[in-house]
């Protein structure tokens, strides 16, 4: 009996609609880090905000997985919305914690807005294809490893501080405590590489993922 050879991957290299679909991922990687450089370019608490962007980030990468395999499932459409909608309210748990500590509430509306995204491309969207399968496994891969690495990385090694000085992170009103907090400045250098990282990995279509091996493969070993 012979055994269905997987559909490959082809990466499509660069084009205009990857370059959209990378613009946010730059955008925020350059507010990291000019924020690093000049604290107060965006406002006096900006790296407050920033820090909950990666909190945000966060949950988004782990619920990602989970939805994602609902996604590519075969259950039902409506079995799919169910399921995506209950993981929903679950993870609205952790972002709205999050949003309370800092007393901010547009991570809620930020949560749902991505949620309803992902319900709208199961309600109006046809079929996936193996290839466009293989490819939310693939990018749900890389945003946990690059988050994962990176997080290590930007704790181990040296981070030059830049403009974020003692009297700036004062200003952040900080109550809580930890690496993040008391160095802050690791954190924009990780939300920066984090998010620039992801643009140019998107920009391309995950075309290095496939010349130096699929991350997603390595993490179903």
């Amino acid at each position: 009996m012979s055994v269905p050879v997987p559909e490959p991957i082809e990466p499509q290299g660069y084009t205009i609609a990857h370059l959209f679909s990378a613009l946010p991922s730059f955008f925020l990687g350059g507010m990291f880090l000019i924020t690093w450089i000049a604290p107060d370019a965006f406002g006096e608490k900006t790296i407050s905000y920033l820090m909950l962007v990666m909190l945000l980030e966060f949950i988004n990468v782990h619920a990602a997985g989970f939805m994602g395999t609902t996604i590519i499932s075969d259950s039902g459409r409506w079995i799919k919305t169910l399921t995506i909608i209950g993981l929903g309210v679950f993870y609205t748990l952790f972002v709205g914690a999050f949003a309370l500590a800092f007393d901010q509430w547009w991570p809620m509306w930020a949560f749902w807005g991505l949620v309803l995204n992902r319900l709208l491309g199961v309600l109006l969207g046809k079929a996936l294809t193996g290839q466009e399968r293989r490819m939310i496994e693939t990018s749900w891969a890389i945003g946990v490893f690059c988050y994962v690495m990176l997080v290590f990385a930007t704790i181990i090694l040296p981070v030059p501080a830049f403009g974020v000085s003692s009297e700036v992170i004062a200003r952040q009103g900080f109550t809580a405590s930890g690496l993040w907090i008391d160095e802050p400045y690791r954190m924009m250098a990780f939300g920066f590489l984090y998010f620039t990282v992801i643009a140019l990995t998107e920009l391309f279509s995950y075309k290095w993922t496939f010349q130096r091996g699929n991350v997603a493969r390595f993490f179903r070993r």
